[in-house]
């Protein structure tokens, strides 16, 4: 782990959210856990990397800071500044993964296909929107944790090769979910974990 690295981030956190510097030290803390914890998922020994190296690529993420900072805030007790600091968070991954759909060429699967999957599935077109923005956020949020043999791939790249059946679980886990229906969306989750592996 690269100790400037972590200190210009602590600091920049201190700056910018007017923190305690050892509010955020504590908050680091607390973070480094919650991506340790991540690191032993099955998902990221797919992918090639080790526990230790998922966390030191972690800490350059977006993800990470926003996390950081929502603990730091927490911990100084401004939940509503924490909650509004991950909604701002999760609005800027948002925005980034519609321009990234945006921009695959009309004749990859997302761009044209994905209606079709969800008509198959017996959602509307107004449904499949919703979902959309959610389905391209979740793969979004993986890219940074790619096979090593994708890494030079841009997002918009990694999109394009998305495949019918990864579309198609993950609208199906999106409207099991927004459904209420909990076990089958856990089913749903636990097949595309194990086609991960």
């Amino acid at each position: 782990m690269n100790p400037n690295m972590v200190k210009d981030l602590c600091a920049s956190v201190v700056r910018r959210l007017s923190l305690r510097p050892a509010t955020v030290e504590a908050a680091l803390l607390v973070t480094l856990h919650h991506f340790s914890g991540e690191s032993h998922n099955p998902g990221v020994a797919y992918t090639g990397l080790t526990p230790d190296q998922y966390v030191v690529l972690s800490l350059s993420t977006p993800r990470f800071e926003a996390t950081l900072a929502s603990a730091a805030l927490k911990a100084e007790g401004r939940e509503a500044d924490a909650r509004l600091n991950w909604e701002a968070f999760v609005q800027r991954e948002q925005e980034t993964a519609r321009l990234a759909h945006e921009a695959i060429p009309k004749t990859a699967l997302l761009a044209d296909a994905i209606h079709r999957i969800g008509r198959q599935l017996g959602l509307c077109g107004e449904c499949t929107d919703q979902f959309v923005s959610g389905v391209v956020l979740t793969l979004a949020l993986g890219y940074p944790y790619r096979l090593a043999d994708q890494r030079h791939l841009s997002l918009t790249d990694l999109l394009a090769q998305v495949t019918t059946e990864e579309v198609t679980e993950l609208l199906r886990h999106a409207a099991h979910s927004a459904t209420g229906r909990t076990e089958e969306a856990a089913a749903t989750l636990r097949r595309m974990q194990r086609a991960a592996r």
